[in-house]
């Protein structure tokens, strides 16, 4: 009797399944879609009051081009067949239907002209950098940020606020105002910039950071998509990210008509979110509990004339359940968790054996630059053609799998001898170096690896992972495209390093930082007429740390922003004093070029000096040689209102980067300052006498001063002055100095 009750209720949910399939096949029928080779758009439903030039304007365009992105999940992104998907075009299709235009999707690229689209979606805020467009009054998309926390940690414990992110280390998408908003609204967050949010989650993972604080709409979408389970959103901001169409601004009829459609169809139209909030990976989600029990009646007759055959399929199907659990979606190979596994296996054979097996770990080099540059779509073939290249070099019994992002883990277990594993990371490395073809265009990969040793370095799983990363550390920091093999002292240098970077994260908050003052001297006259400020940190247990230590770290690991916001600030604290000890001369601050990617605490400083009524000129910015040779709109922007103000610009440690003439012609440098690396052997090396010779007349010719830097004798100095130079900073004239009381 319960077999029959059975098979009558999957009866029941089998006529629901046929009322199903004919909704959906009316609605895909009814349905119009926007397609990137020529969109066809529905008749107008519900005519907009449109003036007589904009139905003539309709009328005499039979297409628009609309420039839509094609990497943004799930806002909008193309699938592999090509055609774009997402809320954006989506909302084009209402349009379309309201207004009876037709759109014609084409790729978005950075240098997009109003020649190639008269209209562009996806705009984020007031980030409109294509010229010649006008953004429309109304944005069709505006969804509030959430906070997100790993599982494991322990604010997940509770709801969040923006409150609870108070000295907080938040993780925050590198585009954007958000970062800026959220430093003005929560007292000593710390903001940890990052490019992609598979970034911002291992950054959670290993806990590098307390939180993420990023759209809910994309970021919802993208843990769905991801079955990603080890974060979790905990709370809500009142912060929203708007988005907005914009429309070429030599057609004014066209932008009247999409303001009107806008503001009719309203921001966030609920239908449009329902698709995309409920069930991102499968829309018709709701439909599916009468798919399964239509085909559960299937599978039910199966199984009772094939008993046998359905019980090899139940088989393989356990087998696909294991599969996709333990392996990575993308490129099929073993994921993390699988890994771990398999290599606690191999080190147990290993020392029962006393045998020898490796863990390598290999990371693309420039996998940010092909995402932001293709797509995320066509980063994921890169992915999978990489990972096809290393299995064609790494056979078994040895273990390829992907650890997650751009980064693939290799287990050495056949002959793992330190010849061997040199010889194997040579033929990856040649093996990457020729180009990949995707999508009719050619990619360039290189990648670097560290090498880490069982039972030479450790016999634990976790610590040959570690050790082998941190060799993988070393290769990127050191030119990157190569390969290192683990040794003791580098683990000494990453853990003082994490020991470091852990106390600074605090050094502000803890009163352990000053500023010393170096003078620097005309050569003419020999007077002090400036200064150069000199940031110290004197740690109760590791004693004074040297700067060339704790900047590096401060900028790895972002703490250089909330470091150069106290400099300003002790400068202007310690302003009075300077004067009186040194008289009226001009302050030198050394300025990261991160700074500029966030320059609110400058533009700070401005206007304190302008509320004070101290003249800029009583200032010079010391910036590197980097920051100028691919300055962004941003840096050229913030180095002009340094400029306006009448601060000067001085390039540091001028001679060991890229020296280029260019960038001193092409921006108003005050000062250059010669590295001291060529003034330590001056009076004695032909070679940097004929290289600082050179400076000095190429500053002379550009109309620029030069300040000499480390000068330790009178023998420099002098030959320094004969040369031509004005300035000499160093030992031999002034030592950096503490502020008198």
């Amino acid at each position: 009797m319960s077999l029959q009750r059975s098979i009558m209720g999957h009866i029941r949910m089998f006529k629901s399944f046929i009322w199903v399939i004919g909704m959906c096949l009316t609605w895909q029928l009814s349905a119009q879609e926007i397609l990137p080779d020529g969109a066809q758009a529905a008749e107008p439903l519900h005519p907009l009051s449109l003036t007589t030039q904009e139905r003539l304007w309709i009328k005499q365009h039979p297409t628009v081009g609309v420039a839509v992105r094609n990497g943004w999940m799930p806002v909008e992104f193309q699938l592999e067949n090509q055609r774009h998907k997402g809320v954006s075009i989506q909302y084009l299709q209402k349009i379309s239907q309201l207004t009876g235009l037709k759109f014609t999707i084409i790729d978005y690229h950075d240098d997009i002209t109003n020649a190639e689209a008269s209209v562009m979606t996806g705009i984020r805020g007031n980030q409109l950098t294509a010229t010649g467009f006008k953004r429309l009054s109304t944005p069709y998309l505006d969804t509030p940020n959430a906070i997100y926390v790993a599982a494991h940690h322990g604010l997940y414990q509770r709801a969040l606020t923006l409150n609870d992110l108070a000295h907080q280390t938040v993780a925050v998408f590198r585009g954007g105002p958000l970062a800026q908003r959220l430093k003005a609204s929560v007292p000593g967050i710390k903001i940890k910039l990052v490019d992609v949010a598979d970034e911002a989650f291992e950054y959670l993972d290993a806990g590098l950071a307390d939180a993420y604080v990023g759209n809910e709409l994309v970021l919802d979408y993208h843990l769905d998509f991801h079955k990603i389970n080890s974060v979790r959103k905990v709370g809500m901001t009142p912060i929203t990210s708007p988005v907005y169409m914009a429309v070429s601004q030599n057609d004014p009829a066209l932008e009247g008509i999409l303001n009107k459609a806008t503001l009719h169809i309203g921001t966030n139209p609920p239908e449009l979110m329902e698709t995309w909030q409920r069930s991102p990976d499968h829309p018709l989600m709701k439909y599916q509990l009468a798919a399964l029990a239509f085909f559960a009646v299937l599978l039910l007759i199966q199984l009772l004339k094939q008993y046998k055959t359905n019980k090899k399929q139940a088989v393989a199907a356990q087998h696909q359940i294991w599969f996709q659990a333990n392996h990575d979606f993308l490129t099929k190979l073993p994921n993390r968790f699988q890994l771990k596994n398999e290599l606690h296996q191999a080190l147990q054979i290993a020392a029962q054996r006393g045998t020898r097996i490796a863990v390598m770990i290999m990371d693309l080099d420039n996998f940010k630059e092909i995402n932001d540059t293709a797509g995320h779509a066509v980063g994921d073939e890169v992915l999978i053609a990489v990972a096809e290249r290393i299995q064609s070099v790494i056979m078994p019994p040895n273990i390829t799998a992907r650890f997650g992002g751009d980064e693939f883990l290799i287990v050495v277990q056949e002959d793992a001898s330190e010849e061997k594993l040199r010889t194997l990371c040579t033929r990856l490395i040649t093996t990457m170096a020729s180009p990949l073809k995707l999508q009719q265009k050619s990619f360039t990969v290189s990648i670097s690896i560290g090498v880490a040793q069982f039972p030479d370095h450790s016999q634990q799983a976790d610590e040959l992972i570690m050790f082998a990363d941190q060799a993988l550390y070393q290769a990127k920091r050191t030119g990157k495209n190569k390969f290192i093999l683990f040794n003791e002292g580098m683990h000494d240098v990453f853990t003082r390093r994490a020991q470091l970077s852990n106390a600074l994260r605090y050094a502000v908050q803890r009163n352990q930082l000053h500023l010393q003052y170096q003078p620097i001297f005309n050569l003419t006259d020999l007077q002090c007429e400036k200064v150069e400020a000199l940031l110290r940190w004197q740690h109760p247990e590791f004693g004074s740390i040297s700067p060339a230590v704790f900047i590096s770290i401060a900028e790895e690991y972002g703490y250089i922003i909330e470091l150069g916001e106290w400099v300003f600030q002790q400068i202007m604290r310690d302003f009075t004093k300077i004067n009186r000890q040194f008289g009226q001369v001009e302050i030198c601050i050394n300025i990261s070029p991160l700074q500029f990617s966030q320059p609110a605490p400058i533009q700070q400083f401005i206007s304190t000096l302008a509320s004070n009524g101290i003249a800029g000129a009583q200032f010079c910015f010391e910036i590197t040689e980097g920051l100028l040779l691919e300055a962004s709109g941003n840096v050229i922007e913030t180095l002009n209102s340094l400029q306006a103000q009448g601060i000067k610009l001085a390039i540091d440690d001028f001679g060991t980067g890229y020296s280029s003439l260019a960038y001193l012609n092409k921006f108003n440098i005050d000062y250059v300052k010669i590295d001291q690396s060529f003034i330590r052997h001056i009076t004695d090396n032909q070679n940097d006498q004929a290289l600082c010779k050179t400076i000095i007349f190429m500053g002379k010719q550009l109309n620029i001063k030069l300040i000499a830097e480390g000068v330790e004798t009178l023998a420099q100095e002098v030959l320094l002055k004969e040369m031509g130079c004005q300035y000499s900073q160093g030992y031999y004239r002034a030592r950096p100095v503490d502020l008198s009381a």
